[in-house]
């Protein structure tokens, strides 16, 4: 059983970020020749108040530059790059929330580090001589590892690929690996596909339609590390709307919400108060779509009770799942079948998921427990059952629902009652009611409360 563990959480300096929303980086260049607003914000005072404005309008964390990285920029020295940067970072430290420093450079990295910077986010993943031991030595320290080829002054010659996906895939792949024998482990890490970075206006749009597959080759790999996305104002939206870098916010707001809808739990913004506003109508919709649903948990086979707490897990970190949730655990003999008692228990959620695509889930999530299938009625690793959707009522050759046996199963009913008691079974009554009945009638359902059902719980929810 592998996978990620709700929520995924990034270590960041003096934060530990819960990524289980989208997190907004507020963009801060210190530099005259940034491709957006070059020079503007490159005296410090006006640096400082723009990063005030970013984080009072919702910026979760700040990224600062002081040197830019569009194509053909003019390189700087580490003393130049750390004489802007400095006195904008130490005011800036002071404002609660993350900052990140934009730099390759590991003099510079030290530098921030060392003054209290709490991440580095370098558009050459680390690659740079020195870089990774820079990072290694601040155990607490966050970073973001981009992919790209080349400096600004190459990058777009190198915009060759047979697959975009495949590739940048297999680059973060082993530069989160590098990054890890230096000994920065995962929870410090985010990845970046580096949108515009040696790609052009095609590259990027396929990257992006394809993020969610980039996600998933990365965790086919063993990479199951957050997604960093920075569209905004880039040449790509300029290229495909057709205007220039100040007319750009349109485009730069629907590239961010693709980005999020695929996956992307960070977004590296200018305009952030419009970003915000963007995902709180997409984030209030997602939630108006959502139906309730009943999933019905039990194993009888190696340790059930942590198999339980996986599979729980496992449903909450889906990012069409949200977990309301989960009921204590039950010992159950089996019914119509032999083996060891069972532990049972009920998860309640919400999800935009259809019934078939959740079946789909639950399907996955039991092969991956090892579930087999010898005989019916077979012990297992895992069973999960979709009990209810809403209050649909569907009958397929694959998916009945409700659960054709739930009115008649004490061991699924009583944890039913214990989250959703007057939840209404389609066609029967609520759950509390049927459960009352089976106790009253079915004298060889024994059915009891586990002893361990506190720590079960309180352990699920240390890991919420």
């Amino acid at each position: 059983m592998s996978g990620p563990l709700l929520p995924q959480v990034w270590h960041t300096g003096r934060f530990r970020l819960v990524l289980s929303r989208v997190h907004l980086m507020g963009i801060v260049n210190v530099t005259p020749d940034s491709f957006s607003d070059g020079g503007r914000y490159l005296e410090a005072r006006a640096a400082i108040a723009q990063a005030e404005r970013l984080v009072a309008q919702g910026a979760d964390l700040l990224d600062l530059g002081a040197e830019s990285t569009r194509p053909n920029a003019t390189p700087v020295t580490a003393e130049e790059e750390w004489r802007r940067l400095q006195p904008v970072l130490m005011e800036v430290l002071q404002l609660g929330v993350p900052v990140s420093v934009d730099t390759h450079k590991p003099e510079v990295m030290r530098a921030a580090l060392g003054a209290g910077a709490d991440l580095i986010n370098d558009v050459r993943a680390l690659t740079t001589p020195g870089a990774l031991q820079a990072l290694a030595a601040h155990p607490s320290a966050g970073v973001c590892l981009m992919h790209s080829r080349g400096d600004p002054t190459t990058m777009q010659t190198l915009a060759q690929y047979d697959d975009v996906v495949e590739e940048v895939a297999a680059f973060l792949s082993e530069r989160f690996q590098a990054a890890q024998v230096a000994g920065i482990v995962a929870e410090r890490i985010v990845l970046d596909p580096g949108y515009g970075f040696a790609k052009t206006m095609e590259h990027s749009v396929d990257l992006l339609a394809r993020q969610e597959a980039l996600l998933t080759r990365l965790a086919q790999a063993g990479v199951d590390r957050p997604l960093l996305a920075g569209l905004s104002r880039k040449g790509t939206v300029g290229r495909l709307t057709g205007r220039p870098v100040e007319q750009r916010l349109a485009g730069s707001l629907a590239a961010a919400l693709l980005a999020a809808q695929r996956g992307a739990r960070v977004l590296r913004v200018h305009d952030v108060a419009e970003t915000v506003d963007v995902l709180k109508v997409w984030q209030a919709v997602e939630q108006a779509s959502r139906e309730t649903v009943a999933i019905g948990l039990g194993a009888n086979l190696g340790d059930a009770r942590a198999t339980l707490a996986w599979a729980v897990q496992q449903l909450a970190a889906h990012p069409a799942v949200q977990l309301q949730r989960v009921s204590s655990l039950y010992r159950t003999r089996p019914v119509d079948a032999k083996g060891p008692d069972y532990l049972n228990a009920v998860a309640l959620l919400t999800t935009s998921l259809d019934p078939q695509a959740l079946l789909g889930l639950l399907q996955d999530l039991e092969q991956q427990a090892g579930r087999e299938r010898p005989y019916r009625n077979a012990p297992r690793t895992l069973d999960l059952d979709l009990l209810l959707f809403g209050q649909r009522v569907l009958s397929t050759d694959h998916l009945t629902l409700p659960h054709p046996r739930l009115h008649q199963r004490r061991f699924v009913l009583e944890p039913l009652a214990e989250v959703a008691p007057h939840l209404r079974v389609p066609g029967q009554a609520s759950a509390s009611s049927l459960c009352a009945g089976l106790r009253q009638q079915a004298q060889d359902q024994a059915v009891e409360r586990a002893q361990d059902s506190e720590a079960w719980r309180n352990g699920l929810a240390r890991t919420a």
